[in-house]
């Protein structure tokens, strides 16, 4: 029997590097040892795994994380904050630009020590993926697939 339906399910769209769009579902762990609730599409991107799975229409799909440059899925639910924690996050209003031309906007916002809370201290973070955010969606960067960031106002 599969485990996939141990997983909590969200629709997203793949953008390939090489152009190929993929739509399906991506499996989110139901829980995680470090916060209450479900994984997150970032923590799931920026799993030490080489590929995950993607639900599509004729069944299951492995993409390799290498080779996806953005993956976008509907805003999270916004959580009521943490009071504490809310003032340690900076929001940074940013544009990319991917190989091939590929340009998004939007902010991204991280907890950051106050003194190393500059937006290339927050493009320098660990992981693969970054968040880039927008009323209507969030995108997950591959930042091997960036050529550019540039902030705004």
């Amino acid at each position: 029997m599969s485990d996939w339906a141990a997983t909590e399910r969200l629709p997203a769209e793949i953008q390939l590097a090489e152009g190929v769009t993929l739509r399906g579902e991506l499996h989110l762990q139901a829980r995680v040892a470090f916060h209450e609730g479900a994984e997150t599409p970032l923590e799931m991107l920026n799993r030490g795994d080489t590929f995950f799975a993607l639900s599509v229409s004729d069944g299951i799909a492995f993409v390799s994380r290498e080779q996806v440059a953005v993956v976008t899925c509907a805003p999270p639910q916004p959580v009521a904050p943490d009071a504490e924690r809310l003032n340690a996050a900076t929001r940074f209003q940013l544009e990319v630009v991917l190989w091939g031309g590929a340009t998004y906007r939007g902010w991204a916002i991280m907890e950051l020590p106050a003194s190393r809370a500059r937006l290339l201290d927050y493009l320098n973070t660990s992981g693969r993926f970054f968040t880039v955010a927008t009323e209507t969606e969030t995108r997950y960067v591959n930042r091997s697939h960036v050529s550019i960031v540039r902030p705004f106002d």
